[in-house]
């Protein structure tokens, strides 16, 4: 298996801890995780997540990612398996851009990795937690953006991230948490009130435009919901906003008429899970990984990058 040059382009903002005294607690010192340190879990997380492809198995994620990052990769070898399809290893060009890590008093401890793919010209902005000193690092979050967006300034002390708590909406038009919600009630109804809080962003867009070709679908009653996780992750932006990693849940059902059926095209995932079609009702599920950037000048939040796909189905 070939592995790719993880190649350091710009200054890494470190910070970190010195041995644990006991679980559950860190000494603080100058840098929790050195480039070396950083390359060295990126590097085996593409070593780890090749031999899974080459496999076609997702089991072996489950050692270097966490939540919905390894349901969304599941759900993607899953679509492979049941289509009969091989996945691409990857082998291109990964350069890393920057590192971004917080000050903690105690674990988890996470920090930030932007990453750009040459081959697909696109960002990865993920978080790697590690819950105690004997853990390891796992992926827990990995929106991507397109190559030309460039994430907002972010506030650093003593070369350190500022993290920024859920519920704190101090200087913004409102808290990640808050954000979040607001952002997924958006996308549940286009007419609420919480849809003129957010930027209709492309990401908006894209799920208006699936959601407006299934509600078109004759004989079938189309419904979609939307919910949010707990937000874990975010980092204060330079300009007194946040940059926050939401989680949302999605599920799409389908109510079909009495003596249809429903098929999708081969070679989809919604083919894939539901290969014998929807008679009665079905409910596809999904994740999605959002990168939302909320302003600190009082602006409307928006999606800059997200990572998601199908991870389940129900139906018959």
């Amino acid at each position: 298996m070939r592995r790719a040059a993880l190649l350091i382009c710009s200054a890494l903002v470190l910070t970190g801890c010195a041995t644990p005294h006991q679980r559950g607690h860190v000494t603080l010192s100058k840098q929790a995780a050195r480039g070396s340190e950083v390359t060295a879990v990126l590097e085996r997380y593409r070593e780890v997540r090749n031999t899974a492809i080459s496999l076609l198995d997702p089991k072996p994620l489950s050692t270097v990612e966490s939540g919905s990052v390894l349901n969304i990769d599941s759900g993607s070898f899953q679509v492979s398996q049941l289509l009969a399809q091989k996945q691409k290893q990857d082998t291109s060009q990964v350069d890393l851009t920057s590192i971004l890590t917080p000050r903690f008093t105690a674990y988890p401890l996470w920090f930030v990795v932007e990453t750009r793919d040459t081959a697909l010209k696109v960002n990865r902005i993920q978080v790697f937690q590690r819950d105690s000193a004997v853990d390891p690092w796992l992926l827990v979050a990995s929106p991507e953006t397109v190559s030309t967006t460039s994430l907002p300034g972010l506030r650093s002390v003593d070369g350190s991230v500022v993290t920024v708590k859920p519920g704190d909406g101090v200087g913004m038009s409102m808290s990640p948490q808050a954000a979040a919600a607001s952002y997924a009630k958006a996308l549940a109804d286009p007419k609420s009130t919480d849809a003129g809080n957010v930027v209709a962003d492309s990401f908006v867009k894209q799920m208006r435009s699936a959601e407006a070709k299934n509600s078109a679908l004759k004989g079938v009653t189309f419904s979609q919901a939307w919910a949010t996780e707990k937000v874990h992750y975010a980092l204060r932006t330079s300009d007194g906003g946040a940059l926050a990693f939401v989680t949302l849940t999605r599920r799409d059902t389908y109510k079909v008429k009495s003596g249809l059926t429903i098929t999708w095209p081969k070679g989809t995932p919604q083919e894939a899970f539901l290969a014998a079609g929807i008679s009665g009702s079905g409910t596809l599920n999904y994740d999605h990984q959002v990168l939302l950037y909320i302003p600190g000048d009082g602006g409307k939040p928006r999606a800059i990058g997200q990572y998601g796909g199908v991870i389940g189905a129900d139906g018959n």
